[in-house]
């Protein structure tokens, strides 16, 4: 009777284990699922980028909220973004106080580069106050999402080729947040 059991148990695994390993082999020659860079390809050129966020957008708490040029709905988002990205470390040895460290430095830089077009612009006028807000607000989502994301490559080697802020922005506008 033992004998019987163990059987049936050792048989039920090993059936198991084929399908598992069949389910495997089809999802890896499936080139629509698992996409480890969070894109998604509909054409070559069109590029469309999806990151998924569990609850809301991160945001840590802030003891000093920085002031934001286009004013209060950015300040939060702002400040959250120099949170997220920068790492002060305490430097007990030479002449320097402390030291900065940079999370993903291409995302960090290109955001701002976006913000210093955006101040120059509704200065300038040719960017009304509004558009900006809107534009900034997606691009600070979209980056304080992207700081605690890991598979960001594709993204990040597409950032480095766009020069101007213009493509930069027009980078981030093809980026989706999933909130789950």
């Amino acid at each position: 009777m033992k004998k019987t059991i163990l059987f049936c148990i050792t048989a039920l695994l090993a059936v198991q284990c084929a399908f598992a390993q069949q389910n495997q082999v089809l999802a890896m020659n499936n080139p629509a699922s698992g996409n480890e860079s969070g894109k998604e390809i509909n054409n070559p050129d069109e590029e469309i980028f999806v990151f998924e966020v569990y609850g809301t957008i991160p945001a840590p708490k802030a003891t000093f909220e920085e002031e934001h040029f286009l004013g209060e709905p950015l300040s939060a988002k702002w400040t959250a973004f120099n949170q997220n990205y920068t790492r002060v470390y305490d430097v007990s040895i030479g002449f320097s106080d402390a030291a900065v460290e940079i999370v993903k430095p291409v995302i960090y830089k290109a955001v701002n580069k976006v913000n210093k077009y955006y101040k120059k612009s509704t200065q300038g006028g040719s960017v009304s106050k509004e558009e900006a807000i809107n534009k900034l607000t997606h691009i600070l989502d979209c980056a304080n999402v992207l700081c605690f994301e890991d598979n960001t490559a594709t993204f990040e080697n597409a950032l480095n080729k766009a020069k101007t802020p213009e493509e930069i922005i027009s980078l981030f506008n093809k980026v989706t947040i999933k909130v789950l």
